[in-house]
């Protein structure tokens, strides 16, 4: 198992890669679906904040991405969830949560193979090593979201 430094530091990559996927992208389109079966950009940045808040918090974390439809595909799929703002306070509020969560994280460090209470079975550094993997596969969904939309991105 890598260092929890290590793993933390991807987390933080990862979180910049999806501001990256951000660069551009107009308000009105944050929320707009490229097909009914597919998320918007802002759907999947709050699922992607939920389960960063659920995995180092556990319920009670106020955000407005704390809400159930943020949960799973299967819950947002036949109801859009959409909020009231743009690209820049959707992507400040996962940067919130991933701070939070981080600064929690390092004020009480753990090892990599202590449980983590908040997420079942697994342990500190399995929550760690995924979260990383799940914003990075998120953000490549996003991407291919904008390309949909027609946007141009940013060439990561």
């Amino acid at each position: 198992m890598a260092s929890m430094e290590l793993l933390v530091k991807g987390l933080d990559t990862a979180i910049w890669e999806m501001g990256e996927a951000f660069k551009g992208l107009p308000d009105e389109d944050v929320w707009k679906r490229p097909d009914p079966r597919l998320l918007s950009v802002g759907e999947i940045a709050a699922h992607v904040a939920y389960w960063e808040a659920q995995s180092f918090f556990g319920e009670g974390f106020e955000s407005p991405f704390a809400a159930s439809a943020a949960r799973y595909y299967t819950t947002s799929a036949p109801e859009p969830f959409e909020l009231s703002i743009g690209a820049e306070a959707v992507y400040a509020e996962v940067k919130r949560i991933h701070e939070a969560a981080k600064a929690s994280f390092l004020a009480n460090p753990h090892d990599s193979e202590e449980p983590n209470p908040y997420r079942g079975n697994w342990t500190w550094g399995s929550t760690l090593e995924y979260q990383a993997f799940h914003i990075a596969y998120h953000t490549g969904q996003m991407y291919s979201v904008r390309h949909l939309l027609g946007h141009e991105t940013v060439d990561n």
